[in-house]
Parts: C-alpha cells; sequence; structure tokens
C-alpha cells in the first residue's frame, strides 16, 4: 500500500468503520460505510510484529486515520 493508492474500506456492512481525524488538537470519530472508496495518503506501522498498522486515507473530503484490516485493494468479499 504507497500513497495515492486507490483502496476500499471494508467491514461488517451492518456496522460503520470508524476513522479518527485531529481537529485543533481535538480527536474526532467519523462514521466510513462499508465499501467506500478512499486514497491513501500515508501508512503508519504501529507494530511489525502483529502487522498492526494505521492507514491515513482521503474519504469522504476528509483525511482520517483507518484501522489497516479495513482498508482493502478491492471492494470484492472474501
Amino acid at each position: 500500500m504507497n500513497p495515492g493508492d486507490l483502496v476500499f474500506i471494508m467491514g461488517d456492512p451492518s456496522r460503520p468503520i470508524l476513522g479518527t481525524r485531529t481537529v485543533g488538537g481535538l480527536n474526532y470519530a467519523e462514521a466510513i460505510t462499508h465499501g467506500t472508496p478512499a486514497l491513501v495518503v500515508d501508512v503508519d506501522i504501529l507494530d511489525r510484529a502483529t502487522k498492526r498498522v494505521n492507514v491515513e486515507v482521503f474519504v469522504q473530503g476528509m483525511t482520517l486515520w483507518v484501522p489497516g484490516g479495513f482498508v482493502k485493494a478491492t471492494n470484492e468479499e472474501g
């Protein structure tokens, strides 16, 4: 996953996926709909051993940090 890549925010279709943005030093959670396309801005590796990453994406007119497990290269299930 590299900056500028088109990705999709995928999760449980019945539940919103939450991204985080910071405005004026305060963190806000923003709901993202399952299957929403986004552009990768940055990737932050939190822990290499457990492969935990956060991906900064431009989605719905905002830049949000989303847990890497919700960011997929395709909008296909599975």
